[in-house]
């Protein structure tokens, strides 16, 4: 992997996943967890002050108990995913209403990751009542607060090669948050172990392009995915060519 100390931890964690690194995945998405809490990742402000992005960061440390399973480190795993839900725990402190609920299902997402389906569920039981009983009159609106952006880029990323998009985890709208713990109720618990039974968790996608004249090295693909100030082959994420 070429690596560039320069770059954001979860950017260097991309890098890696082209390289099938997952330990080295692991780590990066560790270190941008961190630093995203810490104010040094690319947002230039301390999360536990303005906490705006802390929802990515949990969301980053579930991508590393992700890697850690597909490493073979259920522990690693387990390690990672419990620092996330300590995290999203702490984050309810203080808030209210839906952001409270988005907290509760984060606590979901990282009992996913340590394969806890038991633990997972009472906290997606959580955010289904927080959801009902915040009665937003937009709940498709409320889908764009930074805790449930970050949440749903991590079903994105999680679902690739598939792909998921935000009309499939949220239908049309008019019951976007009780439908969105039903889906990932559902399918969340079935995407990591796809993921973690193929050995592979894809990167995410950033901008892609199709029919280029790059070519992928490993499977000769012309279609691109720009993300990590790389050129990743969009089809099996093989580096094609590094910007940064």
């Amino acid at each position: 992997m070429t690596d560039n100390p320069e770059l954001d931890g979860d950017d260097r964690a991309i890098r890696a996943l082209g390289d099938s690194d997952y330990r080295g995945a692991a780590d990066a998405y560790v270190l941008g967890a961190y630093g995203t809490l810490a104010g040094y990742e690319g947002f230039r402000r301390h999360a536990f002050t303005d906490r705006t992005q802390a929802g990515r960061a949990v969301c980053h440390l579930v991508r590393a108990a992700v890697c850690h399973r597909i490493a073979g480190d259920d522990a690693g795993a387990r390690n990672r995913a419990m620092q996330g839900a300590l995290v999203a725990v702490d984050l309810k402190g203080g808030r209210t209403g839906v952001d409270v609920a988005a907290c509760d299902e984060l606590v979901g997402h990282c009992r996913v990751a340590a394969d806890d389906t038991e633990r997972a569920s009472e906290a997606y039981d959580r955010a289904a009542t927080g959801y009902e009983d915040a009665a937003l009159d937009d709940p498709a609106g409320a889908t764009t607060r930074p805790l449930l952006q970050a949440g749903t880029d991590l079903l994105t990323h999680l679902s690739r090669p598939d792909d998921v998009e935000w009309d499939d985890i949220h239908g049309t709208g008019g019951d976007a948050l009780a439908r969105r713990v039903r889906f990932v109720r559902s399918r969340l618990p079935s995407m990591v172990k796809a993921r973690v039974d193929a050995g592979t968790l894809h990167a995410p996608r950033g901008s892609t392009e199709y029919g280029t004249d790059f070519r992928c090295p490993e499977c000769s693909s012309t279609d691109v995915n720009y993300v990590a100030e790389a050129v990743l082959c969009l089809r099996c994420d093989a580096p094609i060519e590094f910007r940064s």
